[in-house]
């Protein structure tokens, strides 16, 4: 099986759970927007970022060092992996009901300075509590991952997405709890969810003693990861602060609309960057690496870049579908917020060398460079542009980053990327979708505006294929005609 089956393969595997985990969320948005006002949204996407930092407090980098240490420990047998992940699980129960405990005593501060003082206390308890066992039921997933059991993986996945929708939706429309009910729903799938993957991997559940003597291994292992997780914070989060400081929550709320259906090129992502991993790393210590990279590179922006230029044109449609009227004007943002979605998962190509010379301790300083940037330009836009300027700032600070990781990366390990073809399809996805914005803005003709996208689509992913691809793919048309 060729490296490009590969990740084919992965990604039908991973890519099934994810579509249905992820399908399910964006399905329910006709129906949330139909309950909650953009306030409300609103108030949900600021208390689901405040729960994104605490989650990262959470984690303090375990999900990576329980994979380094369960293989570490694999030629010692099961009871030794048994108490790498009982370390981990007892750790994060108690490192995590402290954490809660507190954070859920500074809530006060907390509702003063992002809700002014509009929530009660059990808003941020359950939110928080939601948060903690959602980790706890992420781990349980992971240790499925690391048996190679991904259909398993994926059924954890979806038992806390299906819950959580199905409780919340009982909550808020049968109890009309609002708001409230969405959060309790949440948390109530969390802990559903973590309690059956537990019981599916329960052999790797040893509370006999204490594991402490692990502690210190596996903190040492996964704290200097938390700057990195903090910079990716930032930089995938201060846009949400900004806008609710400068436009109130019913922007935020709008906003949080369109990222939803940006979702959309971010599931495709997110799919991609699990199948594609383990391939690289693979492909890294091998002759003919550097020639993967070249064309996964040409042939991830090509069609990602297309993906993006499509959806931008449907967005107005999609968007007056499946919302109701105070959403409408949140379709400008979803070709813009896809953006830094294509750039987030091209990092994986355009940062090999950090990966292959060893130098990942370099990532924390490209991630924080970029996050510093999207702050000020947030901080300069936001005012000025409002929502939208969030997002040009949010996608062009990934971009940056990027930048940032091939210019190191090329002198760890040289992998010779076709700059003019890349830097060509960025370009063209880029003004691209500036063109379709402004031309449904002008109220041009939808015949002009399809004509137009399919030309562009065509030339994109032409310039995805290497001139022997483009030979194969011109033969078999010929063999066909």
């Amino acid at each position: 099986m060729t490296r490009f089956q590969q990740v084919r393969k992965d990604s039908l595997v991973y890519g099934v759970g994810g579509v249905l985990a992820k399908s399910i969320g964006f399905l329910l948005l006709p129906v949330y927007t139909r309950i909650f006002s953009p306030d409300d949204y609103g108030v949900i996407e600021m208390l689901t970022v405040i729960g994104g930092f605490l989650a990262m407090l959470l984690q303090m980098g375990m999900d990576s060092a329980q994979s380094f240490y369960y293989f570490e420990q694999k030629n010692n047998g099961h009871f030794a992996q048994r108490s790498v992940v009982s370390a981990i699980l007892q750790w994060r129960l108690i490192w995590g009901i402290t954490l809660v405990f507190f954070a859920a005593l500074g809530s006060p501060f907390l509702n003063y300075f992002f809700f002014n003082g509009g929530l009660s206390w059990e808003y941020f308890a359950v939110a928080f509590c939601g948060v903690l066992f959602t980790q706890l039921m992420s781990q349980s997933a992971e240790v499925f991952r690391l048996l190679y059991k991904p259909w398993r993986f994926i059924g954890i996945t979806l038992v806390n997405t299906l819950m959580s929708a199905g409780l919340a939706l009982l909550l808020i429309l049968h109890f009309g709890l609002g708001v409230k009910g969405f959060l309790w729903g949440s948390l109530g799938g969390s802990f559903c969810s973590a309690c059956v993957g537990w019981f599916g991997v329960r052999s790797y559940i040893d509370f006999s003693k204490i594991h402490r003597e692990w502690w210190p291994r596996l903190l040492k292992f996964g704290v200097p990861l938390v700057p990195a997780g903090l910079s990716m914070y930032v930089l995938n989060t201060s846009d949400r602060w900004f806008v609710s400081h400068y436009a109130g929550q019913d922007a935020l709320g709008v906003y949080a609309v369109g990222a939803k259906f940006a979702l959309v090129i971010t599931l495709a992502v997110t799919t991609f960057r699990q199948a594609w991993w383990p391939v690289a790393m693979d492909a890294m210590h091998c002759d003919d690496g550097p020639l993967l990279f070249r064309k996964m590179g040409r042939l991830y922006l090509g069609f990602g870049s297309a993906g993006v230029v499509v959806l931008t044109a449907l967005s107005p449609y999609l968007v007056r579908w499946l919302t109701p009227p105070e959403y409408y004007h949140a379709y400008p943002l979803i070709g813009v917020l896809a953006w830094y979605s294509i750039f987030y998962g091209f990092y994986l190509i355009g940062a090999a060398g950090l990966w292959k010379a060893e130098k990942t301790k370099i990532a924390p300083l490209l991630a924080g460079s970029a996050a510093v940037l999207n702050i000020i330009l947030d901080a300069i836009l936001v005012p000025k542009m409002g929502a939208m300027g969030a997002a040009l700032a949010t996608s062009f600070s990934f971009f940056v980053w990027n930048i940032l990781a091939i210019w190191v990366s090329e002198r760890l390990w040289r992998v010779g990327y076709e700059y003019g073809v890349i830097c060509a399809q960025v370009f063209l996805g880029v003004v691209s979708t500036a063109i379709v914005l402004l031309a449904t803005d002008q109220g041009a003709p939808q015949l002009w505006v399809v004509f137009y996208v399919l030309i562009v689509v065509f030339i994109l992913l032409a310039m995805s294929l290497d001139r022997r691809m483009l030979a194969s793919l011109i033969r078999w048309g010929r063999g066909l005609a």
